[in-house]
């Protein structure tokens, strides 16, 4: 039985030009395709519940969507260089459900002091990219993603999936 390894993207739809929308969208989806690269299955939400080219859905459709791809995800890389109040709750629903967390911001941003400590320091970040290009931020994404796939193995933790394949059946009552 294959069980994906899901890498939920998090970021920012909300309360922005149609022009950024469009920019962040191809941003959300080259984060995608380094996921991808990477032996990862990317969740891009603006796929499942944009506010604008899926607007029929309810707030209550978008958070059970949401909140049950952020808790089958193996890890979730939010893009926290705008603020966004579903970014944040994606990353303290991540944390509730023990899922790691890469954040990504622009160095600038950071310099400022216009990223959200109160996310920065939030339990489930596991790496943060800051970077100055597109370029640099799938490349930093790569090595985060890299580096928390080494740690997990370095863990050596038991094959969960052969711990579920008894020798025999399972008795039923």
């Amino acid at each position: 039985m294959f069980i994906p390894k899901i890498a939920y993207v998090s970021g920012g739809l909300t309360k922005m030009s149609e022009t950024k929308r469009k920019r962040l969208r191809r941003f959300y989806e080259s984060i995608g395709r380094v996921c991808e690269a990477e032996g990862l299955v990317p969740y891009i939400p603006h796929k499942y519940g944009d506010p604008k080219l899926l607007a029929h859905l309810t707030p209550a459709q978008i958070d059970r969507i949401d909140r049950l791809a952020v808790t089958q995800s193996y890890l979730l890389i939010a893009y926290v260089g705008d603020a966004t109040t579903g970014g944040g709750i994606e990353v303290e629903m991540a944390n509730h459900a023990y899922k790691p967390v890469i954040l990504a911001y622009e160095r600038k941003a950071l310099e400022a002091r216009e990223i959200s400590r109160l996310v920065r320091g939030n339990p489930s970040i596991r790496d943060q990219v800051p970077f100055d290009t597109t370029r640099e931020a799938m490349s930093g994404i790569k090595l985060a993603i890299q580096k928390f796939e080494a740690e997990i193995l370095a863990e050596n933790l038991p094959d969960i999936l052969s711990l579920a394949r008894p020798e025999r059946e399972p008795r039923l009552f």
